[in-house]
């Protein structure tokens, strides 16, 4: 009897090792996807930030590979939203280098190659919103879009609405609203008085978010608004006020 139960035990032992064997390999395969997919994200986060911090540095080239990178990722993981808002920053940047290369940007066929990548990237932004509904930096995606395309109408503030709301304190709200507000501001813009009071509400909670203080910074500095802005922040608290150029004197 002890025979007979040990040599069925032993003929049992084949298909757990095909079963094993199996989940060892799925296993690797899908590492080895969520490896190669980390990878071309990471390699594309790091040329965004570069190219936010040095628009100069991105180019057609640049562009297109990356675009291939985290075409790449989406093969292997199709629903991550994640994915996608990159995707559609991406098309944003290659709408940009296309404009800046091409020695009459004005022509309508320039502007129609244009404006086929910000299509793009709404597209992209919009199947990252399918997949995760309150991701702010979608919405933001957005409106920069409208804004980019000249189309500043009822849509781009609701774009605005809607990434406020999925995330009041995200530094990417702060950073958009501010740069934009100021825009508006230093042109005289009709849309400065739509955007003034949260203008004001992004330029304080800006400064005390780590993560977008030097992004509000040299937006102040770059439209000359250093007083104008400690004038505005004059109720908001020591440590956001000191660090206006010239907000706080000790005469």
């Amino acid at each position: 009897m002890a025979n007979r139960l040990f040599s069925f035990l032993t003929n049992m032992n084949l298909p757990f090792k095909w079963v094993a064997f199996f989940i060892a390999f799925f296993g690797f395969f899908w590492s080895a996807q969520l490896f190669i997919a980390s990878n071309a994200y990471y390699s594309v986060k790091n040329n965004i930030e570069i190219w936010q911090l040095a628009p100069n540095k991105a180019s057609i080239l640049k562009v297109n590979s990356a675009l291939n990178g985290i075409g790449n990722a989406l093969h292997y993981f199709p629903d991550n939203a994640l994915y996608y808002q990159v995707q559609g920053q991406l098309f944003e940047w290659k709408a940009i280098t296309v404009d800046r290369s091409k020695l009459n940007a004005s022509s309508s066929q320039d502007r129609t190659e244009v404006n086929t990548y910000l299509r793009e990237a709404a597209i992209s932004y919009e199947k990252s919103l399918q997949l995760r509904p309150n991701w702010s930096g979608s919405w933001i995606g957005l409106a920069s879009v409208k804004l980019k395309q000249g189309l500043l109408n009822k849509e781009f503030y609701n774009y605005l609405e809607n990434a406020k709301r999925a995330g009041p304190q995200d530094a990417i709200v702060h950073k958009f609203i501010v740069e934009f507000g100021l825009e508006m501001f230093s042109a005289r813009s009709i849309h400065y008085v739509k955007i003034k009071d949260q203008l004001k509400h992004h330029l304080n909670l800006g400064l005390q978010n780590p993560l977008s203080r030097e992004f509000v910074l040299n937006s102040i500095q770059k439209h000359d608004a250093s007083e104008t802005v400690c004038r505005w922040l004059r109720d908001a608290s020591y440590p956001v006020r000191k660090r206006i150029p010239n907000c706080i004197t000790y005469d």
